[in-house]
C-alpha cells in the first residue's frame, strides 16, 4: 500500500493536529478507538456481527462513538465503515449492519498496517 492509500487509512499529521500536537493524545484516540470496537469492558463488541442481533441499541450507540472516536483519530475509511454500521443499525436493518460489520476487521487490520507504515517514516 502506497503512502497515498495510507493517508486515507489513517493520516497521522491529521491525527496530530486534532490531538493539539500532542503525539500522546494522538496515540491514546488510537488505542481508544480500538477499544472500542473490541473491548467488551469499554462497550467494544462492533467486531462481533453477532452481537448486531443480540445487542442493537448497545452496538448501535458503541458505533456512535466510534464515529466520533475515528474521526478524532484521521481514521477516515473507519469512519465511514462505522457511519455506516450506525445507520444501518439505528433503521433496525441487521443484514446491512451484518454485512457492514463484517469488513470492520479488514479496516482495523488496515489501521494497523497504516500505523506501522507512518511509524517507520517517523524520525
Amino acid at each position: 500500500m502506497g503512502p497515498a492509500a495510507s493517508a486515507v487509512v489513517y493520516d497521522p499529521n491529521l491525527a496530530l493536529a486534532r490531538a493539539g500536537g500532542r503525539a500522546d493524545v494522538r496515540d491514546g484516540m488510537l488505542i481508544g478507538l480500538l477499544d472500542v470496537l473490541d473491548d467488551p469492558a469499554r462497550g467494544g463488541r462492533l467486531l462481533d456481527v453477532r452481537c448486531y442481533r443480540r445487542e442493537r441499541a448497545a452496538c448501535r450507540e458503541a458505533a456512535h462513538r466510534a464515529v466520533g472516536v475515528a474521526r478524532q483519530a484521521a481514521t477516515p475509511q473507519l469512519e465511514a465503515l462505522l457511519r455506516a454500521l450506525e445507520k444501518a443499525l439505528a433503521a433496525g436493518d441487521l443484514t446491512a449492519a451484518e454485512h457492514v460489520g463484517r469488513h470492520l476487521p479488514a479496516a482495523v487490520d488496515a489501521v494497523y498496517a497504516a500505523l506501522g507504515a507512518a511509524r517507520a517514516l517517523d524520525p
